[in-house]
């Protein structure tokens, strides 16, 4: 993936700390000029100094294509960053372009989503400028069968990309413990953070999207989801660099996703480690059937596994849990 001129001016430039940067180290004056122009008008503050260059002051907040991929290391399959300032759906929009043939590893970002869905097609809150709203297009070179193996892929990159980020840009601050309902919620604090929503097209054209959500700068939520949900925000009491975040998960993404093929048991060992199921009494749909029992953790292809009272083990691969007790029993 090639950066474009001000994204390669903006990585940089942020290489520099608070120092300047000589603009003949930038490229031609003119090009560079023309870039620093550009990207005040868009909200970045760059001071320039006839005799020492240029620095980055501040950035805006809001979500550029640039600002993220100027943070991005070589990728081995990201190949696009997409930013909307509003859209109905990423989830609907990613997988138009895969229809239309799109190669794997676009990525598409939304300050505000209008239809924006969880599972079961419920509303997911897009509330613009707070949190991570996005999608990325997949065609996982696996069986199908394997595909269910997706949604925990995701659920990891994600947790250790807000983890790294945390605690390499927040000084003094500490990475929230986070937690893993299967199939598709992250939690930190017994309260939900992220979601996911992998949706799968099969036949000649295969591909699967991947739609997450992740709560980042909400600061409170209203009635009733203040006893349900959380932020990154209200969990580490300090403002984040959305920009900083997506670059950070989406490097975790890039970065694990040889996993997936070969080495699904270090996810696995994860998602056993986070699992907040275990030892729970569950109840879980899964199509038009309901299972009661205790969670006994994953099988090794990431289904869940439950024990009902009368002793048998069934295995849940897809489905969802919709009630559990508060403590293991």
């Amino acid at each position: 993936m090639t950066a474009s001129p001000d994204a390669a001016l903006l990585r940089r430039l942020r290489s520099a700390g608070d120092a300047f940067t000589p603009g003949a180290d930038l490229g031609q004056s003119a090009t560079v000029a023309a870039s620093v122009s550009a990207l005040n008008a868009a909200g970045y503050e760059i001071e320039h100094h006839p005799h020492h260059g240029y620095r980055l002051l501040s950035s805006p907040d809001r979500l550029i294509a640039d600002d993220i991929l100027s943070r991005l290391p070589e990728c081995r399959w990201i190949r696009e960053v997409l930013v909307f300032q509003r859209t109905a759906s990423t989830n609907d929009l990613i997988a138009g372009l895969a229809r239309d043939g799109a190669q794997p590893g676009v990525v598409a970002f939304a300050e505000e989503q209008t239809a924006g869905r969880g599972r079961l097609g419920r509303r997911w809150e897009s509330n613009p400028r707070l949190g991570l709203w996005f999608s990325l297009l997949l065609r996982p070179k696996m069986p199908a069968a394997e595909w269910t193996r997706l949604t925990l892929w995701i659920a990891y990159a994600v947790a250790l990309g807000i983890r790294h980020y945390v605690d390499e840009s927040l000084s003094g601050g500490a990475a929230p413990r986070i937690a893993l309902k299967w199939p598709n919620d992250l939690f930190a604090s017994g309260r939900k953070l992220a979601g996911i929503l992998v949706e799968t097209s099969l036949g000649e054209n295969a591909f699967a999207v991947a739609g997450i959500g992740i709560n980042v700068n909400h600061g409170a939520f209203p009635p009733p989801l203040d006893s349900t949900a959380t932020s990154l925000r209200i969990e580490t009491g300090r403002e984040l660099d959305r920009n900083a975040l997506a670059a950070a998960i989406l490097v975790s993404l890039d970065q694990s996703f040889s996993l997936l093929p070969s080495h699904f048991r270090q996810i696995l060992d994860w998602a056993s480690d986070a699992d907040c199921l275990r030892g729970r009494s569950v109840s879980a749909t899964a199509g038009t059937m309901i299972h009661q029992g205790t969670a006994k953790g994953f099988d090794q292809e990431g289904a869940l596994l439950i024990r009902k009272s009368d002793g048998s083990l069934i295995r849940l691969n897809s489905g969802e849990v919709t009630r559990f007790s508060s403590v293991a029993d």
